[in-house]
């Protein structure tokens, strides 16, 4: 099967898909300070946002793969993209760093603190990047020299080493098959997949395969909210397993969340339209809103505004949205600045 591997400058489906997943990002955020607070009445709240949130990192993945992996990529190329991670990385880990001491928390030898991993907690999906990045040259290569068919041979058992064996070992503590999946990382894995999906699936598949990916995605957040329930009351108290990005029913609710976005922004606003705009305006901050939002959280919270200001059944969504604002006109404001505007890429 042979389609164009040329990519549109700008895909306004992809735009919605990244804003979807920069209010899904901040969703996991305010929903976090609950979850461990199993005896609260408002416990499934958390956990039904959480559940359905949980696609937001494997999206900003496949987006990546299906942006850069039909492109060609040079040490330059690389370099140039890791300078528009590195230097962010950067710049807010000590901007985060200052914060943390004006709350009074202490830390010594920024530098290596910095070198050695996030110094707050969602600044990991840099790290993560960087490392992807310096393999952009293999994954595209994979991409655009092999079928389709090779290609899903190998995501097929990059999902079974990548995803089902690390589910087996964290509920059984042991694995039946001794073969070693080491080579079947998380995070290219994700970029490969979303490659595919955007090359070999139209952009607006039939009505009842939108709708089929939207049920998918449904069920699937409510099966990890169940088996998230499930897994902490049997342990005792609030656990993670079916949350984290490896989970298979995260992966496959990433692949529907992919199928219904895409569609939804190639429909829902076409090319010209004040809802297009608007998402492109927001699009332009996603990086940027990444990187404050959780200093916006910080500081909401200092004003006791928290997920649980009203229900957090509203409480969540809204929420959400107010950083988002916030730290949108603040990206903004920082991208507006000659300089200034590096440390907040669009």
């Amino acid at each position: 099967m042979t389609q164009s591997l040329a990519t549109p400058s700008r895909d306004h489906a992809l735009d919605g898909m990244r804003v979807v997943a920069t209010l899904l990002v901040i969703v996991i955020h305010v929903s976090a300070k609950g979850f461990g607070l199993m005896s609260e009445r408002n416990w499934w709240a958390v956990n039904a946002w959480e559940s359905v949130a949980r696609v937001s990192v494997p999206l900003f993945f496949m987006i990546s793969g299906a942006l850069l992996l039909s492109r060609q990529h040079s040490i330059a190329s690389i370099g140039r993209r890791e300078w528009r991670i590195v230097l962010p990385l950067a710049a807010w880990s000590v901007l985060y760093l200052l914060w943390l001491r004006y709350a009074g928390q202490q830390h010594t030898d920024w530098p290596a603190l910095i070198v050695s991993g996030p110094v707050v907690g969602h600044l990991w999906y840099l790290y993560a990047l960087a490392g992807v990045y310096v393999f952009l040259p293999v994954l595209a290569a994979f991409h655009q020299n092999t079928t389709l068919r090779i290609q899903l041979f190998c995501l097929f058992f990059w999902f079974i080493g990548a995803s089902v064996v690390p589910l087996e070992i964290a509920l059984t503590e042991r694995r039946v098959a001794g073969i070693d999946w080491a080579a079947l990382h998380l995070y290219p894995g994700y970029m490969a997949l979303g490659a595919v999906l955007y090359r070999y699936l139209p952009a607006v598949p039939r009505r009842l395969h939108v709708a089929g990916a939207w049920l998918a995605w449904i069920v699937l957040a409510v099966a990890i909210a169940v088996a998230t329930w499930w897994r902490s009351h049997t342990l005792g108290g609030a656990n993670e397993t079916f949350y984290v990005y490896s989970s298979p029913l995260v992966v496959l609710a990433g692949v529907a969340a992919f199928v219904a976005l895409r569609a939804l922004g190639a429909t829902w606003a076409p090319e010209g339209t004040f809802r297009q705009r608007g998402i492109a305006w927001f699009a332009a901050t996603s990086f940027g809103v990444y990187l404050i939002h959780v200093w916006v959280l910080f500081a909401l919270d200092a004003k006791g505004i928290d997920y649980r200001f009203i229900n957090p059944w509203l409480g969540i969504p809204l929420l959400t949205l107010l950083a988002a604002g916030i730290s949108a006109l603040l990206i903004r404001i920082l991208q507006a600045i000659p300089f200034v505007r590096a440390i907040a890429p669009r």
